[in-house]
């Protein structure tokens, strides 16, 4: 009987020793696989002609009925979830921007900052080990767009009409500058604008680390951006 005992617990124990090992290879090989070398645009030049700024009406951002997030896929061993994503979100947005709706569709002058530091996800020590240890928000608070053009403008414009474009500019983030290209979809309705502005970049473009603790809690470089947003006009 004890002998049994013995050989019981052994398997037990080969058992998870093999578990272990697989986790241990699985979580290298996602880090390597989706931790490749990526290649930073740098800053934005310019990008189209320039346009005349007559007829522009000004927006500010209402940071009550804004939200900027992040998403970023995760290897969580530690937490027996090899796949999974993380999402973290803020409402410390403030920002401006002005268009211009009459003749000749304009966006132009946006000038958007988020608050890192208030970056929240459902899992406080993430939040923690992100802050201190990837965005260094002590050193960096902030991160700022600023436009230099749009593409994909229509023609002509009618209130209350939603429309599809591409917002190109600089976003600085970590104490580096990149130009990054935004999907936004939105519409002017009276005094107010509403959409959402959506990109993919890269955390090592901007010298961030990709949270890695130990092989066992792994998040993806690429992280996706969305900023959904409301703006009054004044």
């Amino acid at each position: 009987m004890k002998h049994r005992r013995m050989v019981l617990i052994g398997a037990v124990v080969a058992v998870v020793v093999v578990m272990v090992a697989a986790g241990a290879v699985y979580a290298y090989n996602f880090a390597s696989k989706v931790n490749q070398p990526h290649k930073a645009s740098g800053p934005a030049i310019d990008c189209g002609t320039q346009v005349a700024a007559s007829g522009l009406r000004s927006f500010s951002i209402v940071p009550a009925q804004t939200t900027a997030s992040y998403k970023v896929h995760e290897n969580l061993i530690i937490h027996n979830q090899p796949s999974t994503d993380a999402v973290g979100k803020t409402q410390d947005v403030s920002g401006t921007f002005s268009i211009r709706t009459n003749q000749a569709p304009l966006v132009a002058a946006l000038n958007v900052t988020v608050n890192l530091s208030t970056l929240k996800t459902d899992e406080a020590m993430r939040d923690r080990y992100v802050r201190n240890n990837a965005l260094q928000t002590d050193a960096y608070p902030n991160a700022t767009f600023v436009s230099t053009c749009t593409q994909g403008m229509p023609a002509s414009y009618s209130e209350g009409q939603e429309i599809t474009f591409k917002m190109v500019g600089n976003l600085t983030m970590h104490g580096k500058t990149n130009q990054e290209i935004f999907s936004v979809v939105g519409k002017l309705s009276g005094d107010t604008v509403t959409g959402t502005a959506t990109t993919t970049l890269f955390m090592t473009d901007f010298g961030i680390e990709p949270p890695n603790l130990a092989n066992v809690a792994i998040a993806e470089d690429r992280t996706q951006v969305t900023l959904e947003f409301m703006a009054k006009e004044g």
